[in-house]
């Protein structure tokens, strides 16, 4: 899986939590799709500190990660 972009549709401040809230696009491409598509994924970062664009955006991006990724199963047991 490849993100090729990710864009902030729509943001707001969470006033009773101290967080902006975001609607993320992003664009990914997976083996054994031939044609990227679009996903939309809400995603939340305190709003102090610096970068709140880059944390929404990478946010979102490990949120899908996750979400697509197989589940992993400790072994070890």
């Amino acid at each position: 899986m490849r993100i090729l972009s990710a864009q902030i549709e729509h943001a707001r401040y969470a006033r009773d939590f101290g967080q902006v809230e975001a609607m993320v696009t992003l664009l990914v491409k997976e083996e054994g799709r031939p044609v990227p598509f679009e996903v939309h994924i809400r995603t939340a970062e305190p709003s102090d500190g610096e970068n709140l664009r880059h944390r929404l955006l990478e946010s979102a991006k490990s949120l899908y990660a996750a979400r697509v990724a197989p589940p992993r199963f400790d072994t070890a047991a």
